[in-house]
């Protein structure tokens, strides 16, 4: 497997140019609070994922705004009202740095919350599947 840089990397190739000054913030948010998750490229997310579980999911949507969607978004506890959707999904939506600064202590709590249901959902023996460094990001 490729190291988390290199997944990065692939990612945001062929991405306008500011996108990894929008990303890598909340990607390293992501790997300093769960260090233990690997990264790995699935279709337009980097996924973030521990024992065959997606912890957390980073992409650019259309207006290329960064999101995190959490698959375990309506098992977490979100007393900031960060996590947006109405599906067992849910995605918080980082529209700046100062929303970022801002509520950096819930978002870094709802990864810490998403990686413990993960860990408990998972026996770490699952694999996820990821793109090869072959494949590019759409």
């Amino acid at each position: 497997m490729s190291g988390h840089g290199d997944e990065f990397d692939l990612y945001c190739h062929g991405k306008p140019l500011d996108a990894r000054e929008r990303l890598a913030p909340v990607r390293q948010l992501i790997l300093d609070t769960v260090p233990e998750v690997s990264e790995g490229r699935v279709h337009f997310y980097l996924v973030y994922y521990f024992g065959g579980g997606a912890v957390a999911k980073l992409h650019l949507d259309a207006r290329q705004q960064v999101n995190i969607t959490f698959v375990t978004g309506e098992d977490l506890v979100d007393p900031s009202k960060l996590l947006k959707g109405s599906s067992s999904v849910r995605t918080i939506k980082v529209t700046s740095d100062a929303f970022l600064e801002k509520n950096r202590p819930s978002i870094t709590d709802l990864v810490r919350q998403s990686f413990a249901l993960i860990s408990e959902r998972f026996d770490g023996s699952g694999t996820f599947i990821t793109l090869r460094p072959d494949q590019p990001s759409p």
